[in-house]
């Protein structure tokens, strides 16, 4: 009998009816309590199989008949290319399907760690650097009224000496002319630098406070230009961002772009660069120094510093929260110090660390001072301690 039984759905009311479907000639027939509905052949339309899953046979009225997959329906819709054949045939065995959810998560993982950060590269390189500008200028506003950024406290004059340290490390660099930077007061985030999109350095008066040595900062700003010539800021949300990014492309909705700039701070607060960005600052900062005379254990020194300022506080300091751990980072500094001595011999007294009274036996006034001072309280009594003080490099040198 060229007949089967179904459930049928007249597309006005929820009700499904037991019906029984049967074709003869051009019409196909269906009837059942209450049902009595009749359409050509050619009007109608199969759901693709989908392993044994129900399908539906969908009429021009608007109703539908769900049916199991019945093998007359072969004979009935043979308009099937091979392709879904082949499809139907796959997902009827458990390793096939088994294998496709592999090679799905695989493709998806692949897409994640290669695809998008590939793409949203390639987006950033076609950002005019006009646009790329007034981003940070966005951001900043955002970091002053969200994060509750003020203006310096430093005075002018200390002001002034480190931007002229900023210029003679960021005017050599290719666009470096067109490098700012911004000093801001910010007790809520601590001591802290950040490369914004577009060429911009924001350094709070809280790092500048915390070093003892100018080379110090320079250390800081190379790592900082370092993000800045590769465009790390930009890159890095854009790869964050990239399904908003996604749908403004397709969609064409270029206000939906606005959750990029909205992401930047936060993504700028955490450190959240790449262990390669990381990395490559990192690289950058210790070639600038060496090619200007200075030692890169001098960002060694900033970052054991900062280090020592997040254990203080307790609280995590964003320009150590990044990957590679303030550990490894540190490590790479002095081992690049070690090779720049090597190839700077004559630099060692400008190296951190270095004791010009111990090795050279030039030594401030005070501590000839403190050393007589010393070496007199010590004869005073019975001269229990005099022996100690050979011992003292910085007293065998003053007293010499």
């Amino acid at each position: 009998m060229n007949a089967f039984t179904a459930h049928w759905f007249d597309g006005v009311s929820s009700r499904m009816h037991a019906v029984t479907v049967s074709r003869v000639g051009a019409q196909v027939h269906l009837r059942g309590e209450g049902v009595e509905h009749s359409a050509p052949h050619a009007a109608l339309r199969i759901t693709p199989r989908l392993a044994h899953t129900p399908r539906s046979i969908l009429f021009p009225c608007g109703g539908r008949v769900l049916v199991a997959d019945h093998a007359m329906l072969d004979d009935w819709f043979p308009s099937e290319d091979r392709l879904q054949r082949l499809v139907a045939r796959l997902e009827r065995h458990a390793h096939v399907v088994a294998l496709s959810i592999v090679i799905c998560i695989a493709a998806s993982i692949s897409t994640f760690v290669w695809g998008v950060p590939w793409l949203a590269d390639r987006i950033a390189a076609q950002i005019p650097s006009s646009m790329e500008a007034k981003l940070g200028n966005s951001v900043l506003d955002q970091l002053d009224g969200l994060f509750g950024l003020k203006p310096s406290e430093l005075d002018e004059e200390r002001r002034d000496a480190l931007t002229a340290r900023f210029r003679r490390l960021a005017d050599p660099l290719p666009n470096g002319a067109s490098f700012r930077l911004e000093f801001r007061h910010a007790p809520g985030i601590g001591a802290n630098a950040l490369a914004l999109p577009g060429g911009m350095v924001v350094v709070t008066d809280e790092l500048t406070w915390l070093f003892d040595d100018d080379r110090e900062f320079d250390a800081v700003i190379a790592h900082e230009l370092g993000h800045q010539q590769e465009r790390h800021a930009l890159r890095q949300t854009l790869r964050s961002s990239f399904v908003a990014i996604v749908a403004a492309f397709f969609a064409g909705d270029v206000s939906a772009a606005s959750t990029v700039v909205i992401g930047v701070p936060t993504f700028l607060l955490q450190s959240h660069y790449s262990r390669g960005f990381e990395e490559g600052a990192d690289r950058f900062a210790f070639d600038m120094l060496a090619a200007r005379g200075e030692s890169p254990a001098w960002f060694a020194e900033a970052m054991h510093k900062l280090d020592a300022e997040q254990g203080d506080s307790g609280e995590d300091v964003a320009y150590l929260s990044s990957h590679p751990s303030s550990s490894e980072r540190i490590l790479a500094a002095e081992r690049a110090g070690e090779e720049f001595l090597l190839a700077n011999p004559d630099k060692v007294s400008d190296a951190p660390g270095y004791d010009a009274c111990a090795e050279e036996g030039v030594c401030d006034e005070s501590d000839n001072e403190d050393c007589v001072e010393l070496e007199a309280l010590c004869e005073a009594d019975d001269g229990a301690c005099v022996d100690a003080l050979d011992d003292i490099d910085v007293c065998d040198s003053a007293t010499d």
